[in-house]
C-alpha cells in the first residue's frame, strides 16, 4: 500500500516525438537492520532532490526534489518513502538522487540508467541506499521485471603524499579533489605522519610522508586531484595534478610522490 504510486496526466504517446511526461516516481530510503531508528538514513534524511537527463531527438533535463510521504518497517529496517512527478521522455535516460540533511549536508547518492518505453505505466520505483549507514543492499523492488541490484554509492579514501626530507620549506600540503556534476569538491590539509625512503628517480632519499582520509566520494566518477605543498608563509614549493578513478566497493588508496624538483607535475 506505501509503495503504489499513481499515474498523472494522459500517459505517454505512442510517438512522444521528444515531449516530456510526468511520471509519479517513489524512492525508497532504508536504514538498514538493526539501526536505531534515530541515527539511520531514513530519519537522517529530510530532502531529496533529483536530476534527469534524458536523449531523444534533443538533450531535455529536469530537476526537482521528492516530498516524504510515509515510512514503514520492512527487510532492511526502518524505510522512509518519497514521492513525487518528474518529468522524462521516452529513451534513455539518466536520474540522479541527492539525499541530504537537514544541514543541507550530502549522505547519499545513486544514480541509475533507465530506458523509458513509450507504453509503460507512468510510475517508477528507485532505492537510494547509502553505504555510510549499512553497507551495500539488496532490497528488492516493487518492480517485478526489475531484478535485485547491489548498491554502493558511497566510499572512503585514504589520500597520501611523499615530499623529500630535505625540503625543510614544506610545511604542509593543500589537497583540492574535483569530482563532476553531482562528485562534489573535496578540498582539506594532508597532515604529517612520519618519516619515510622512496626512489624518486636518482636513487633512495630520506622522505616524508603526508596523509588523511576522506569519509565519503561517491564511486565510478573520475575525479581531477591537486596536491600543492606550502611553506610557512603559505606559498606554493611545488604541486601536483592527477586523474583519479574510484573503485566501488572498496576503500581508495591513493599515493602520490612529490619531488619538488620542477614546480607543477602531472603523472
Amino acid at each position: 500500500m506505501l509503495l503504489l504510486a499513481s499515474a498523472c496526466g494522459e500517459g505517454v504517446p505512442s510517438d512522444p516525438g521528444g515531449v516530456p511526461s510526468a511520471i509519479a516516481v517513489t524512492v525508497l530510503v532504508p536504514s538498514g537492520l538493526d539501526t536505531p531508528p534515530e541515527t539511520g538514513l531514513a530519519a537522517l534524511t529530510t530532502s531529496i532532490e533529483y536530476t534527469v537527463d534524458c536523449l531523444s531527438r534533443e538533450a531535455v533535463t529536469s530537476e526537482g526534489t521528492l516530498e516524504r510521504t510515509a515510512e514503514f518497517e520492512g527487510a532492511e529496517g526502518r524505510t522512509a518513502v518519497w514521492k513525487g512527478l518528474v518529468e522524462l521522455v521516452p529513451g534513455s535516460c539518466t536520474i540522479r538522487l541527492l539525499a541530504r540533511d537537514d544541514g543541507g549536508e550530502l549522505i547519499c547518492y545513486s544514480s541509475e540508467s533507465l530506458n523509458i518505453e513509450f507504453d509503460v505505466p507512468s510510475e517508477l520505483y528507485l532505492e537510494l541506499p547509502c553505504s555510510r549507514y549499512y553497507g551495500c543492499s539488496t532490497t528488492p523492488l516493487p518492480d517485478s521485471a526489475r531484478a535485485e541490484k547491489n548498491f554502493c554509492a558511497l566510499v572512503g579514501v585514504i589520500l597520501s603524499a611523499e615530499t623529500p626530507a630535505a625540503l625543510e620549506d614544506v610545511q604542509s600540503i593543500r589537497y583540492v579533489m574535483s569530482g563532476p556534476e553531482f562528485g562534489g569538491t573535496h578540498e582539506g590539509s594532508l597532515l604529517f605522519s612520519g618519516p619515510s625512503t622512496a626512489d624518486f628517480g636518482g636513487g633512495p632519499v630520506p622522505t616524508d610522508i603526508w596523509d588523511t582520509a576522506i569519509e565519503e566520494v561517491i564511486a565510478s566518477q573520475p575525479y581531477i586531484l591537486e596536491l600543492t605543498a606550502l611553506d610557512s608563509q603559505g606559498e606554493p614549493v611545488c604541486a601536483v595534478e592527477k586523474r583519479l578513478d574510484i573503485v566501488p566497493d572498496a576503500v581508495a588508496q591513493i599515493y602520490v610522490a612529490m619531488p619538488c624538483t620542477d614546480g607543477v607535475t602531472s603523472p
